[in-house]
């Protein structure tokens, strides 16, 4: 082989490793912009739970003053008991 021909085919092999540089690089870029969009929505998820936890303490501590008469206590059981009931009539008969 001559030297024109060992240049030409590493010129070759050079531009097919370049090529496989640039689609690595596009790769690693979306890569990147997913990542960053994905942590994105965690930390507006993060927000929201965090809000949610306080709103369901406070309703889990109101629902502890509603429990603590026992007036309040007889009418849930009433209540929940009959919707339990209401809900075993439909499935069995629909």
């Amino acid at each position: 082989m001559d030297v024109e021909s060992l240049e030409r085919e590493n010129d070759r092999g050079l531009d097919a490793l370049s090529e496989r540089i640039g689609l690595l690089k596009q790769a690693t870029h979306g890569i990147r912009n997913e990542a960053e969009s994905q942590h994105h929505v965690l930390d507006r998820m993060a927000d929201t739970m965090f809000s949610t936890g306080g709103m369901l303490g406070g309703a889990a501590d109101k629902f502890k003053v509603v429990m603590n008469n026992k007036q309040n206590r007889q009418m849930l059981t009433f209540v929940g008991g009959f919707a339990v009931a209401l809900l075993l009539v439909y499935y069995l008969f629909f």
